[in-house]
């Protein structure tokens, strides 16, 4: 079956999808990082203490979890390559900062 989405449509669910996680998960802003955690859903198997996303003040660089960032993908882009622009893009807006490089 085929279904056919406007670009405006898929950016709001790209966006409401991270805005999902976002604000599910744990926000740590601290020293010279904006760390944002997996979100807990009381999962006895949770990943409270994984990193979905950190930011270092010190060089620019956005972490993103090689998983999240694939997942992320699959959904939502033909290609791959083209997530990571489109999470760094967010990111800078939600946070109010410079990513001057990625990393996963």
């Amino acid at each position: 079956m085929k279904i056919i989405i406007s670009e405006n449509k898929l950016r709001e669910l790209q966006l409401q999808y991270l805005n999902d996680f976002h604000n599910h998960a744990s926000v740590s802003k601290f020293d010279n990082f904006i760390i944002i955690y997996y979100p807990n859903y009381g999962d006895e198997d949770d990943f409270e203490s994984d990193v979905l996303m950190e930011y270092d003040y010190d060089d620019g660089r956005l972490y993103i979890d090689r998983t999240f960032l694939t997942n992320f993908s699959k959904i939502y882009f033909p290609n791959d390559d083209d997530a990571g622009p489109f999470i760094k893009d967010w990111f800078e807006n939600e946070f109010g900062v410079d990513i001057d490089f990625m990393d996963s």
